[in-house]
């Protein structure tokens, strides 16, 4: 299977707006029919967008749950652990390292806050997929 990353950066806006980008780009995998693993940076960032996802539109529904609290598998799934292939096709990564197995997932999707830090993490992650033979797409998002 071959692998397709995409890195979408926010381009502007609020500070915590990386967050809502993540929940739109989960919201149209969602919607495409598939598996869906958001892998945060930690366990906050995690009960952070399990209450975004409920509310960052009136015109959305993205059932999810949080990793490991013995919910049903849902559709969506968010934690702050690597994701397996096993359970998601698309990975949304908000986490500062790469996916490291991304040959195993049918997509990646890379999120970059418009913060300093998080723009030299995304630099950083960009650099691996490269360096590991994939040419990612980048999307500027203006928030």
């Amino acid at each position: 299977m071959s692998c397709r990353v995409d890195f979408y950066v926010q381009s502007g806006g609020p500070a915590q707006g990386h967050l809502t980008l993540a929940c739109r780009v989960t919201e149209k995998a969602f919607q495409a029919g598939h598996q869906v693993y958001i892998r945060c940076s930690s366990v906050e960032q995690a009960k952070t967008l399990d209450q975004l996802l409920w509310t960052f539109s009136q015109n959305s529904f993205v059932p999810h749950s949080i990793n490991g609290t013995g919910k049903t598998r849902t559709p969506v799934t968010i934690g702050n652990e690597p994701a397996k292939s096993e359970t998601a096709q698309v990975v949304v990564s908000l986490a500062g390292d790469p996916v490291a197995d991304f040959t195993g997932f049918l997509r990646v999707a890379e999120i970059v806050g418009n913060e300093g830090a998080e723009r030299e993490s995304g630099r950083r992650r960009y650099r691996f997929y490269r360096e590991n033979g994939i040419e990612p797409t980048t999307h500027e998002i203006k928030l």
